[in-house]
């Protein structure tokens, strides 16, 4: 067992959602390595988002949602009733479809999550926001703007000043929903390119609509359909030698 989580920051297993008495996801099994990126592709209302919103618990906030199956996140059961959800989503962090900063400075957007967790020493601060804007690719940009608010920037930027917030807390895993699709092709790139050079450092989930993305920066795809995980392998098999029918129509245009 040790060295199973050793290899794997997540193990999930039998995954089930219901949304009501409708049931969203089928009994999903799917691990994720300690380190690279994972992209999750799918046609819309296949279960990629609702699969990737039950590693935070982001459910919890929606009613009427029931879960069930095992989420092994480094040896913490995400769904266990002693499980902190605020902890949670610092070690599991989360970016989202539309870039999201919140109305105040790129500095105080940046160390909401350090604050937040009780840290006040300026020092350390201050170093965070320098540490996680560079990781952001995004430092160069607005070092000289910190106290300006974070709303008077560009949408690329805004999404990698979200980005940035999210590292400042240090996370273990980092969940991207769709963090492209409302950016343009330039913002676009820049993000991707931001996360080619965090894939050494962290694990990260990236569910995206888009074929071209996934096959550019991914280091293993995962094809869901209708609720269902039809196959998961490296992005070069499933893109070019996928062991499903179905995964070969999808990625090749037939249908999505």
């Amino acid at each position: 067992m040790t060295d199973t989580k050793r290899e794997n920051i997540l193990e999930t297993r039998d995954v089930k959602l219901w949304y009501g008495q409708k049931e969203a996801l089928h009994g999903i099994n799917l691990n994720f390595p300690q380190k690279g990126i994972t992209a999750l592709i799918g046609p819309s209302g296949s279960g990629k988002s609702t699969y990737i919103r039950a590693l935070n618990r982001m459910h919890d906030l929606e009613d009427n949602v029931t879960v069930t199956g095992s989420f092994n996140f480094n040896g913490t059961d995400i769904y266990a009733p002693t499980t902190d959800t605020v902890d949670l989503r610092k070690r599991i962090g989360m970016v989202f479809q539309q870039p999201n900063p919140f109305p105040f400075s790129i500095y105080e957007n940046v160390v909401f999550g350090l604050k937040l967790a009780g840290i006040k020493d300026k020092s350390v601060l201050d170093e965070a926001v320098e540490k996680s804007l560079k990781q952001a690719s995004i430092w160069e940009e607005v070092k000289d703007d910190l106290h300006k608010s974070a709303l008077g920037l560009s949408g690329g930027q805004q999404q990698r000043v979200s980005l940035a917030r999210v590292l400042a807390t240090a996370p273990e895993l980092l969940l991207l929903d769709e963090p492209t699709s409302a950016l343009d092709p330039v913002s676009s790139h820049n993000i991707e390119e931001t996360l080619l050079n965090l894939r050494d450092d962290y694990a990260m989930i990236i569910v995206t609509h888009s074929m071209s993305q996934a096959s550019r920066i991914s280091d293993r795809t995962a094809f869901f359909l209708n609720g269902d995980l039809i196959e998961v392998d490296t992005t070069k098999h499933i893109f070019l030698n996928p062991q499903s029918q179905e995964t070969q129509d999808y990625v090749s245009g037939r249908f999505g």
